[in-house]
């Protein structure tokens, strides 16, 4: 079945080579699970969307969950879907914007026209997080 996790996580002071290395990874093991989605970084946490079947979600989950460059993971939604919000994602890096007055409106037009709004109105919230 189907599934989209959205979690949060706490990695304060990541370097920029540190957060390209997290993404090639992900989107290395998510090619072979065939898991999409994409990650966002405020500098201090992580809000990360992950799409695919259950056992694959479980298995990307618990190596997220032992990674000791971030702790406090904490699964916002976890729910069945009849589509992929971001087929063709790998794992997108979604940058946001330095002026956090700003970020809103910069992330809703990066954001998947298919995300649920339920979804979207979690990952808006975070944008403005500092």
């Amino acid at each position: 079945m189907l599934r989209q996790y959205l979690y949060v996580s706490t990695a304060p002071g990541l370097q920029r080579d540190e957060l390209d290395a997290i993404i090639a990874s992900c989107e290395r093991n998510n090619a072979a699970r065939r898991i999409t989605g994409f990650l966002l970084y405020n500098g201090r946490n992580f809000i990360q969307l992950l799409e695919g079947e259950e056992a694959d979600l479980l298995w990307v989950m618990r190596r997220i969950s032992t990674d000791p460059r971030h702790s406090g993971l904490s699964v916002l939604e976890d729910m069945p879907v009849g589509a992929r919000a971001c087929p063709d994602w790998l794992m997108r890096h979604i940058r946001l914007v330095d002026k956090v007055e700003d970020r809103r409106a910069a992330l809703e037009g990066q954001l998947p026209s298919t995300l649920s709004a339920q979804l979207k109105r979690i990952i808006l919230n975070f944008a403005v997080l500092n």
